[in-house]
């Protein structure tokens, strides 16, 4: 039986178990994928389908950053101190997968409550779902050994798009058929949520089903020391500094895409599944592409070349006049937001070090959650005080400005690289 050794902790690791845990990781990411497949992609549609305006829109996506930055760090810590972090991960798990059974019982709120009342739901859902999702993160560390973390991520990220445009295409053409009735279109979101409710059963199944090869004891993390340890961390505080400022960027431009393509070129259901599926398709075809450059040039030189092309999506959005023209931009900006998605996971995970990584990628979590709080907001008063367009490009800029600063690492580390010094940036 093949195994391989972790000079970290000695520890052997069993092929046969990373073989059966990299079935159950990619399956779990894959019903994941549909889960968020059957609400996520319609939200804002359906918060328009509520009467609700651009400004529920954008604190559809500023508020669960909001509740993830109260919520993530003490919940990882109460999850570390827990003797059965899986078991107590399950139910994170669960807990938010009953928010979205919630989503079904909107028709019986009075009509005047429910644009806000959704809004509110979506955002304390971010509550488990932000802990469970930052402490999956980190588990990623603990059921495959440091070599094998870059393939793991890239094949759950390959078949869970795969999912994507699976699902996409039989939702839209759903709708297709169901077409512009109203009453129909509401139960039919009805039947997606409970569905979407019924999967995260099974995937909460298939997540227990992983197995930890480095098993760590209950312990009490030192806040206050780990703190300190983080910050003098220049490895990973300098990461931290240009992963904010492109997301900031990067997150200002959710709710106006969507504003774009449902208010100003008219997109349904429909069309919404369409773009999805084309954007997809080309995620899923790029990532063994994103896989090998990573092992070729590594995470660093990845990282600015895939954020440099995410700084152009509002640009092609703002140049497109019609959907059909958005869904042929889906070719590019599909191609870049499956290496960003998969770069910065990986990167991330790297410049953490294994003692308390569930806390420093908690910090990273909440900290990108305080953008996300503030970010959509901005990109709504530009809007209101602007047009779309100028937002748009805006937000490119926003992103540019986060581009070129992990660019500017990537420099200083070849730099350093070249010299033979250790700056430990």
């Amino acid at each position: 039986m093949a195994e391989t050794t972790n000079s970290n902790d000695n520890a052997y690791w069993d092929q046969s178990i990373l073989d059966r845990n990299l079935k159950f990781y990619v399956l779990n990411g894959i019903l994941y994928t549909i889960v968020t497949c059957l609400y996520k992609p319609f939200s804002v549609k359906y918060i328009y389908r509520l009467n609700g305006t651009d400004s529920h829109v954008s604190l559809f996506n500023a508020l669960p950053g909001l509740i993830a930055v109260f919520a993530t760090i003490p919940g990882i810590l109460l999850m570390n101190k827990a003797k059965n972090r899986k078991k107590v991960m399950s139910f994170f798990f669960l807990f938010s997968r009953i928010f979205i059974l919630s989503f079904a019982f909107m028709p019986f709120i009075p009509k005047e409550y429910r644009p806000i009342v959704f809004v509110l739901l979506a955002s304390f859902m971010n509550f488990p779902e932000s802990v469970s999702t930052t402490a999956l993160q980190s588990y990623c560390g603990d059921i495959f050994p440091e070599g094998e973390v870059p393939n793991a991520i890239a094949s759950r990220n390959k078949f869970s798009t795969l999912a994507n445009f699976v699902i996409m295409f039989i939702l839209g053409v759903l709708l297709g058929i169901i077409g512009e009735s109203e009453d129909a279109i509401m139960h039919t979101y009805q039947i997606f949520f409970v569905l979407s409710f019924i999967v995260g059963l099974i995937e909460i199944k298939t997540f227990n089903e992983l197995e930890e090869v480095k098993h760590h004891d209950k312990e009490d993390i030192r806040i206050l020391e780990t703190l300190k340890e983080i910050v003098s961390n220049k490895k990973y505080t300098v990461f931290i500094i240009c992963s904010l400022l492109f997301h900031f960027g990067w997150q200002m431009g959710w709710p106006l895409f969507n504003i774009y393509q449902i208010k100003y070129l008219g997109a349904n259901e429909t069309w919404l599944s369409i773009i999805n599926i084309t954007s997809g398709l080309v995620m899923f075809l790029s990532y063994n592409y994103w896989k090998n450059l990573i092992y070729k040039k590594g995470n660093s030189f990845v990282t600015a070349f895939a954020t440099f092309g995410m700084a152009l999506t509002p640009i092609i959005f703002a140049l497109s006049p019609n959907l059909y023209t958005i869904t042929v931009a889906g070719l590019i900006t599909g191609f870049f937001t499956s290496g960003t998605v998969t770069v910065l996971l990986n990167l991330l995970l790297e410049v953490s070090p294994e003692k308390n990584r569930v806390v420093y990628i908690a910090i990273h979590v909440t900290l990108t959650n305080i953008t996300l709080c503030i970010s959509p907001l901005v990109g709504d008063q530009i809007l209101k005080f602007s047009n779309i367009y100028i937002a748009l490009y805006v937000t490119a800029l926003f992103r540019f400005i986060g581009s070129m600063s992990f660019t500017i690492r990537n420099l200083l580390i070849n730099r350093n690289s070249n010299e033979k010094c250790n700056l430990n940036l």
